[in-house]
């Protein structure tokens, strides 16, 4: 029966997307590579890379960050390559490196922060050092 109802809603099934009170269930065309759910062509996007994601907020969120956080790295790789902080205004020899964008930045751009890590399958809190832009973006990426 679980067969017959993924061959006749599409490859992926039913889309799993919510409109209201209600999942959409129309035939799915693509699976969200954040939230892993399945959609149909009116509750989501396939980008120019072939991303797929869903037109929730919390993935249309992460899609938009991830854009951002992109040519904010590229920002902070320039000034990087300069020895530079990687805080444009900043203009300070660079002290430490982010956990999380590999970015360096001097003393006063980085510091130490409680944060969840995910190494070898396991995921727990560690004491790290990042940027103020990756421990603000964490709220993002942190929702389910």
């Amino acid at each position: 029966m679980a067969a017959y109802l993924r061959m006749s809603r599409g490859r992926y099934g039913s889309c799993q997307v919510k409109g209201g009170l209600f999942k959409c269930g129309g035939a799915a065309t693509a699976m969200c590579v954040y939230c892993a759910r399945p959609f149909c062509e009116r509750h989501g996007a396939i980008g120019p890379e072939g991303e797929e994601v869903c037109a929730s907020k919390n993935c249309v969120a992460k899609r938009e960050d991830l854009a951002l956080h992109l040519v904010y790295k590229q920002d902070v790789l320039v000034l990087n390559r300069q020895r530079l902080c990687g805080i444009e205004v900043c203009g300070v020899d660079f002290a430490g490196q982010c956990t999380r964008c590999k970015g360096y930045f001097c003393r006063g751009h980085i510091e130490m922060r409680e944060m969840a890590v995910i190494e070898e399958g396991m995921r727990f809190e560690r004491p790290v050092l990042v940027c103020r832009h990756c421990w603000v973006r964490r709220q993002i990426w942190d929702r389910a």
